[in-house]
């Protein structure tokens, strides 16, 4: 479960000529179709938008597709919407919206509308975390309910993985009574160039969930993914495998189980003022060893950009579960809040 599940904490990569010490300077340059430059520091691309860290005007972000060249001497790992990944230097293009990537392998020339992501070698392992944290309160006078919810997005990448935690964590008070419903999934996507759209993948999951009588679920499983639609405005992943499932109730007590899951997630991004970011995710698990058993998640998020890394979210959750330890079998949330991103 360790080695499956933890975060990777890999070698920096020597396989390029740029050394730690060449720091990322803001000498890249953008040129747009209509004719304007822009030159700083490219942070990333994904989403649809090219991050850009400039001197005078902070971090700004730049529609793809109005894109026609890039100058840039640093390294950068490119992911096409075939899956392909490719690790190297930068180069412009025969003509615009063209672009050659330079590795050890020889050059390779890519549409730019084939492009789904773009990130720079990160020298330091610590460049390679993304994190998004947000967090909403609401409270009811009439009602005497509070709600208050958390959430986290952990990720790290390097050429050949993809490791992630997700975390929801949601507070529900009443004069009667206090519930709690949490989740924890940590994912690892372990990819090869040989099957560009398929990675394999590894889960597991900590639950609680006051409202369907679970103390406590831990599950472990393994299966196969794989990139359905990839493109620079959206995208779809499916996946399979078997979990091993270990549940204490309220009611019933201990039990243990193995499930079969499928599980697919649909995201697209608008680029239009203001910049949206939509993610839905849907899980089934029928159970293989207690018979008639299904359970099922689904996670929605909504993000609107407020200012740079700043952004006012739309989540929601449902659980389904029915042989649940409770006289429910349903449990659901939705909040609002405000999110930051790293």
């Amino acid at each position: 479960m360790r080695t499956g599940l933890l975060l990777a904490c890999l070698c920096l990569l020597t396989a390029w000529p740029a050394s730690a010490s060449d720091v990322h300077q803001k000498t890249d340059v953008i040129t747009l179709y209509n004719g304007d430059r822009v030159t700083g520091e490219i942070k990333s691309m994904s989403a649809g938008l090219l991050v850009l860290g400039t001197d005078a005007m902070d971090s700004v972000s730049i529609q793809w597709q109005e894109i026609a060249r890039i100058d840039s001497r640093y390294n950068y790992q490119v992911r096409t919407s075939t899956g392909q990944r490719y690790y190297g230097e930068l180069q412009p293009g025969e003509r615009p919206g063209e672009l050659a990537i330079k590795d050890l392998y020889g050059s390779h020339t890519i549409e730019y509308l084939e492009i789904v992501e773009l990130e720079p070698i990160e020298e330091r392992w610590l460049d390679r975390f993304d994190a998004y944290l947000s967090a909403g309160y609401s409270y009811t006078k009439a009602s005497s309910v509070a709600q208050t919810t958390l959430n986290t997005t952990l990720s790290y990448e390097d050429q050949h993985s993809r490791n992630s935690i997700n975390a929801r964590t949601t507070l529900t008070n009443t004069e009667e009574d206090s519930s709690q419903s949490s989740k924890i999934d940590l994912t690892r996507q372990v990819w090869s160039t040989s099957r560009a759209r398929y990675f394999q993948a590894y889960y597991g999951n900590f639950e609680k969930n006051d409202e369907l009588g679970v103390d406590y679920r831990l599950s472990v499983g393994a299966g196969l993914g794989r990139y359905f639609i990839d493109t620079y405005r959206t995208r779809l992943t499916g996946g399979a495998g078997l979990q091993v499932l270990t549940e204490e109730g309220t009611e019933e007590g201990t039990r243990q189980s193995v499930e079969a899951f499928f599980s697919g997630e649909y995201g697209f991004w608008r680029f239009d003022d203001p910049e949206m970011d939509i993610s839905f995710t849907l899980s089934l698990y029928p159970s293989l060893s207690e018979s008639g058993r299904l359970r099922s998640s689904s996670d929605l998020r909504v993000r609107w950009e407020i200012i740079n890394d700043l952004y006012w979210d739309i989540t929601a959750f449902g659980s389904y579960d029915n042989q649940a330890d409770s006289d429910r079998n349903v449990d659901y949330g939705v909040t609002t809040g405000v999110g930051w991103t790293y």
